[in-house]
């Protein structure tokens, strides 16, 4: 069991937060669908699919078959060219997505007479972050790391404790006082709207275990943002300046037990 007082920005100096959850390694639900698509010889299958707003759709070219491609009739997206391939796609927005393969077909001609095919997507409702989301998240490919997030609906706002890695493992003979070596943890924090938080990442530094003195010191250092798609589905963005590294996160609950306490706050 972790149990994690977390330092808040300044602007939230007053508040006392304690953070506490345990990094169960256990499965969560997905609310997201992944829709696959075969391509074979001269077809999609299938090849006229209704998907909704968020949802993935991954074409799959088994080996053994002519080289095909996937690619956008309006060249917004395109797969790599090959006799065995995967790609996969998010499509977040509505509407008529028409795409083909460049070898056997063309854009625009009939999806039932050619190598075409068309995806439909459908509009949700944008989900909206609510209180419910208060938990513990965590990515399952990156076992042993994990998010706490705090939603506060009176002020609009959310906090966000990431305990991590650095990006590199220290040399074998490094040793901490307390802890593992490689340990590192970030808090970020800032407004939300709809299904969005825009966070800024806080450095905090110059602290001693369970003191008051020195007194800490925070800075900027990067942003995260943090889009839901569902009460058990989000991505994380991140952009760390210090580390100079960027990129994004799926991440899910690690007990979907609030799952139902989120849903109830959207029906409210």
């Amino acid at each position: 069991m972790l149990t994690a007082p977390m330092p808040l920005p300044n602007n939230l100096s007053t508040a006392k937060v304690l953070l506490t959850a345990g990094l169960l390694l256990m499965p969560a639900i997905a609310l997201a669908e992944t829709h696959i698509v075969t391509v074979g010889d001269d077809f999609f299958s299938p090849n006229d699919l209704t998907i909704q707003a968020g949802d993935t759709v991954r074409w799959e070219n088994a080996a053994g078959g002519n080289p095909h491609d996937v690619t956008a009739d309006d060249f917004s997206f395109a797969s790599p060219l090959g006799a065995s391939f995967t790609y996969e796609l998010v499509f977040d927005d509505a509407g008529e997505v028409l795409y083909h393969c460049t070898v056997h077909s063309a854009p625009g001609l009939d999806i039932n007479s050619n190598m075409n095919g068309r995806i439909m997507v459908e509009a949700g409702g944008m989900f909206s972050i609510n209180a419910g989301l208060n938990d513990s998240w965590f990515n399952p490919d990156t076992l042993g790391q994990g998010f706490f997030i705090t939603v506060f609906p009176d002020i609009q706002m959310m906090f966000l404790a990431w305990f991590t890695y650095d990006t590199t493992r220290p040399g074998a003979g490094v040793q901490a006082i307390l802890g593992e070596p490689g340990h590192r943890w970030l808090t970020a924090f800032g407004p939300y709207s709809g299904d969005i938080a825009t966070l800024e990442v806080e450095l905090t530094q110059g602290g001693i275990f369970n003191s008051a003195e020195p007194m800490v010191v925070q800075s900027a250092d990067g942003t995260i943002d943090v889009l839901f798609s569902g009460c058990n589905a989000g991505m994380i963005s991140y952009d760390i300046t210090s580390a100079g590294v960027s990129g994004q996160i799926p991440i899910e609950r690690i007990a979907v037990d609030n799952v139902p306490v989120c849903e109830g706050l959207l029906g409210n």
